[in-house]
């Protein structure tokens, strides 16, 4: 069976159930992993001739191995709640956002897929970190945060579903119908829907599901435009020599219809912000490799805050390339990415074979 068309609060109920299953008479074992398969997507990169499909590996998490990740802040995200709301959640919790949707969730979770994708459950942890096949997630992770976005380059037809690993999760963007369901063992998973989004929370604690439900709500003016009509555009001005303070890292991908849908947004400090800086200026140009007009594919913008004003850098992950604030492209490189490739990215955005980012981003 798999994930195609409208996922009913059924479906879920059997997903979660067989987490819920091993965890009763397989206590301590590792909590099986797919890796979400990436639909064929439209290049316009001119210097990539063929390359090879990657092989499926559905990954089981096994033995206890964190890494922590390299560009951005290893310290807990804090938190900024919107004010003139009720039930807000206490602190601990960190914002996430699919589309126009924001939603307190702990911060102690990863992030990883949702029904709509292959690869259902946790692929990355708190510390922004790939989950390896070494791994296991039961013991790293308290829960995890799911999107409708593949965890594995290909997804054969009898893998698309997933299995559950019944930790708490919060799935956001999923084809799941509005509803509560209990599940057994105390489980219980609810569906909300918020605008033209859902919002499904798992767990065995009420309080935990009310708190993450009541904190759910529809954003606008945020800090990532929920839909754009077109890919990013780099540009914005700072004086010269002005140092950036703060980093917004925003991921998108094309909508089911038209334009680019937000996957995720993410704050960082002045320390990736510099690091950005100072690897883009040392990428050599992209010159006849550039991608001009490019459409498609994914993207990132990030956006550079200073004293006074603010600049934008926009990744092209298919050309593969990343635009200054001028609009000159430049090669996009390890040392391009790893500034802005840590927590929830590396489980909404798919690396590209032409740069060598183990551990962040979705695995070609």
């Amino acid at each position: 069976m798999s994930w195609q068309g409208r996922t009913t609060m059924r479906d879920v109920e059997e997903l979660i159930r067989e987490g819920l299953g091993r965890l009763a008479d397989e206590v301590g074992t590792a909590v099986p992993l797919a890796r979400r398969a990436r639909a064929g997507r439209r290049r316009r990169i001119r210097r990539l001739a063929a390359v090879g499909a990657a092989a499926v590996v559905l990954v089981v998490a096994g033995g206890l191995g964190v890494t922590l990740h390299g560009g951005g802040s290893n310290a807990a995200p804090s938190v900024s709640t919107p004010t003139g709301r009720t039930g807000l959640p206490p602190d601990g919790y960190r914002l996430e956002v699919w589309e126009d949707v924001g939603v307190y969730v702990p911060v102690g979770w990863g992030w990883g897929g949702a029904p709509g994708s292959c690869g259902v459950g946790p692929a990355v942890g708190a510390d922004g970190h790939r989950l390896s096949g070494t791994e296991r997630s039961d013991g790293v992770l308290q829960g995890y945060v799911g999107r409708p976005v593949a965890q594995t380059p290909r997804c054969p037809q009898s893998a698309t579903r997933g299995r559950s690993s019944a930790m708490p999760f919060v799935w956001l963007g999923a084809d799941v119908e509005p509803g509560s369901s209990d599940l057994g063992h105390g489980f219980v998973a609810e569906t909300r829907r918020f605008g033209d989004t859902t919002v499904t929370v798992g767990s065995s604690d009420a309080r935990q599901r009310r708190t993450i439900l009541a904190s759910a709500h529809l954003m606008t003016g945020g800090s990532c435009a929920a839909r754009l009509a077109s890919p990013p555009h780099a540009g914005g001005q700072t004086a010269a020599g002005s140092a950036p303070v703060a980093m917004t890292v925003c991921a998108y991908a094309p909508a089911p219809t038209s334009g680019y849908r937000l996957l995720y947004q993410d704050q960082l400090g002045a320390g990736p912000a510099k690091q950005l800086v100072d690897a883009v200026a040392a990428a050599d140009p992209a010159g006849e490799f550039s991608c001009f007009g490019a459409s498609g594919g994914e993207w990132a913008l990030l956006r550079l805050a200073s004293a006074d004003g603010s600049r934008d850098y926009v990744v092209d992950l298919s050309c593969p390339s990343i635009a200054d604030p001028t609009g000159l492209q430049h090669e996009l490189t390890s040392a391009d990415v790893l500034p802005w490739a840590v927590d929830g990215v590396n489980a909404v955005l798919h690396g590209s074979p032409l740069i060598d980012v183990p551990g962040r981003l979705i695995g070609q």
